[in-house]
């Protein structure tokens, strides 16, 4: 049965996470003997997880020790159906814009508010959040970090994360954005922590990858310094670097981190394309992932509050160069050839 978060996305439409949560008819014993490939690594929110499918898997025992800090979690639902199962009041409870949470572990309530009012059209008081606890699993981070940033108002969870204090004791690479001073010419939004979480409402799609590399794309510049007139010279290069390390702490794979990586060093390059010989950018725009590149260019460049001119230049030099890739009679730059193309030059 969908439990939780899950339940929750149904009621309010949303889009899939990348987790599910179910609630099992049952104990752990006749949970274990039911699936395989079950780990158990001790959250308050699932008592036992599986990660060898998509999407990952949180089951919650009917006589289990899952905690739930806020009454909406307790919604439950058959998959598929269009009723739920909201006994004790909880229809009520759905409709309170501002939830009260009840006794619970410092983790199940930062987890829980945070991804409220990412998802959902709640508002829930962050001046009731404990600081963050020491120890907690890179299951739990990795949860709580695609739960916030895949639902449509991620800048207000990773708010409630920043005054908790979660992101400076685990992830200060994004905690260190606060405070980056901009050029108010080029980014009148505000600092490199409001520019970021900007990006997010100019998503067409809560897509992971992207959202992964919006949030990661100008975490060099904390760590740039100003050289021939460049504020933020080689932040790009020092933020591929540091989204490597964030990635590979939180357990992701090298495909994706490669993926990630991979935009987070070139997110700057779609302004020059109109401008650079395609063949020099050749194998940068024959990766798989430049095409999310282009879609992070054009958040990045509309919460600049600048128009999508830029964006719109980009995607015709792209799609100019994948004319002339297929195109046997004209070399990567759209110049002639007296000889037909090898498919090796194409």
């Amino acid at each position: 049965m969908e439990s939780s978060f899950t339940a929750l996305d149904a009621y309010f439409g949303l889009p899939k996470a990348p987790l599910l949560f179910t609630r099992f008819d049952g104990d752990l014993v006749g949970l274990a003997r039911t699936h395989e490939n079950l780990s158990y690594p001790g959250l308050t929110y699932a008592d036992a997880i599986m990660d060898t499918v998509e999407p990952r898997v949180r089951f919650q025992c009917s006589d289990g020790e899952t905690v739930c800090a806020y009454t909406q979690l307790r919604l439950t639902r058959v998959p598929g159906s269009p009723s739920y199962n909201a006994r004790g009041g909880v229809y009520e409870v759905l409709r309170d814009p501002a939830p009260h949470p009840g006794p619970a572990p410092a983790e199940s309530l930062i987890f829980e508010t945070a991804v409220l009012a990412s998802r959902y059209p709640y508002e829930p008081d962050a001046g009731l959040l404990p600081g963050p606890p020491g120890g907690l699993p890179t299951e739990f981070q990795r949860d709580l970090l695609e739960l916030v940033i895949t639902g449509p108002r991620p800048d207000r969870g990773f708010e409630i994360l920043r005054e908790s204090g979660f992101l400076a004791a685990y992830w200060p690479e994004i905690d260190s954005l606060y405070g980056v001073d901009h050029a108010k010419d080029f980014h009148p939004e505000g600092d490199a922590w409001r520019h970021t979480l900007e990006t997010f409402s100019h998503r067409k799609a809560p897509d992971l990858l992207l959202s992964l590399a919006l949030l990661l794309h100008d975490t060099g510049k904390p760590d740039a310094v100003s050289s021939e007139g460049r504020r933020f010279d080689r932040h790009s290069e020092l933020g591929e670097r540091t989204a490597r390390a964030f990635l590979s702490r939180l357990g992701y794979s090298q495909d994706l981190i490669r993926q990630v990586t991979f935009m987070v060093r070139y997110h700057m390059l779609p302004a020059a394309l109109p401008r650079l010989p395609p063949s020099s950018v050749d194998h940068i725009m024959a990766n798989p992932s430049f095409p999310i590149l282009l879609e992070l260019y054009r958040c990045d460049e509309l919460s600049t509050f600048k128009g999508p001119g830029g964006y719109y230049e980009a995607c015709a030099a792209y799609r100019a160069w994948r004319k002339n890739t297929g195109n046997p009679y004209r070399d990567r730059d759209g110049r002639k050839q007296t000889r037909k193309k090898n498919p090796s030059e194409r």
